[in-house]
């Protein structure tokens, strides 16, 4: 097999590597902010006398050599509009700007 074909080859696997890899890295976040979102539902977090303390919102430092993705997916929400914050640190769901990103 000649040389550069070797190397395009590898150059290829690498690609289809780095695509894999970002969509297991997508999926897993995927899953967390449903997780959020069903938390916030099932405690039902759903306006501001009724939010909640969600554990996600702490990073757990005994999770050695695991990627704890829950306080940047959590803070993703809330940028969103999707979550929000009380003064004291009590999440609750804003199903409004859920219903309006759906109809987009």
């Amino acid at each position: 097999m000649p040389e550069t074909l070797k190397i395009i080859l590898v150059f290829l696997m690498i690609i289809t590597l780095l695509i894999l890899a970002r969509k297991i890295r997508v999926s897993q976040m995927i899953k967390v902010r449903d997780r959020i979102i069903n938390d916030l539902k099932s405690k039902g977090a759903l306006d501001e006398k009724s939010a909640i303390e969600l554990k996600q919102s702490q990073r757990w430092y005994h999770r050695i050599g695991t990627r704890d993705d829950r306080p940047k997916t959590l803070k993703q929400l809330v940028q969103f509009g999707i979550v929000s914050v009380t003064e004291n640190q009590l999440f609750y769901l804003n199903e409004s700007e859920i219903a309006s990103q759906v109809k987009e």
